[in-house]
């Protein structure tokens, strides 16, 4: 546990009204409602193995969010079949004065893995929203790290090791220049 940070009561499970865990396509909805017809110019950074990097920019109204949102809402857990699969757990960081909540699955065979979201302590706003999710197939697996931090950042970490051939790594960032 980090430095700062207060465990809440051991057990205690985060639901909502409807019986269900942090919902990543609620969240996404209500970013896109708040933030539609805003101008945001982002910059795409995407970095392949240890040497090739492209940038490029893009308006929020031209950028291709269904890419992005995919990585996103395939790691949702708020489906009432997710209820028990998960170890939660919820803890106070004083030094940056949050709330965290934690999903940890209990299962192997769960694509999400681990899911962090840490809100402002004050609104309960979400501050930001780290996943940790593999893929498996009969021939390759990828491991994918998602972060979002609101209207600064967004990182798509994917991690592909194939049966056969080269492992590759490629993490694509977008970095809100408002």
């Amino acid at each position: 546990m980090a430095a700062g940070c207060k465990e809440k009561t051991p057990g205690s499970e985060h639901k909502s009204e409807d019986g269900t865990y942090f919902s990543m396509r609620r969240f996404a909805q209500d970013q896109w409602t708040t933030h539609l017809g805003e101008p945001i110019l982002l910059m795409k950074t995407v970095r392949v193995d240890d040497g090739i990097t492209d940038t490029s920019y893009a308006s929020s109204d031209t950028l291709n969010w269904g890419e992005i949102f995919a990585y996103f809402f395939k790691a949702e857990i708020c489906s009432p079949e997710f209820l028990d699969r998960y170890k939660f757990s919820q803890f106070e960081d004083d030094m940056d004065d949050s709330y965290n909540f934690f999903y940890e699955a209990l299962e192997q065979d769960l694509y999400t893995r681990k899911l962090l979201l840490t809100t402002e302590r004050e609104n309960m706003m979400a501050k930001g929203i780290y996943v940790d999710a593999v893929e498996k197939s009969l021939l390759s697996e990828k491991n994918i790290k998602l972060y979002y931090k609101p209207m600064k950042r967004i990182q798509i970490q994917v991690t592909e090791k194939p049966m056969f051939g080269k492992k590759k790594h490629t993490v694509t960032e977008y970095e809100f220049m408002r």
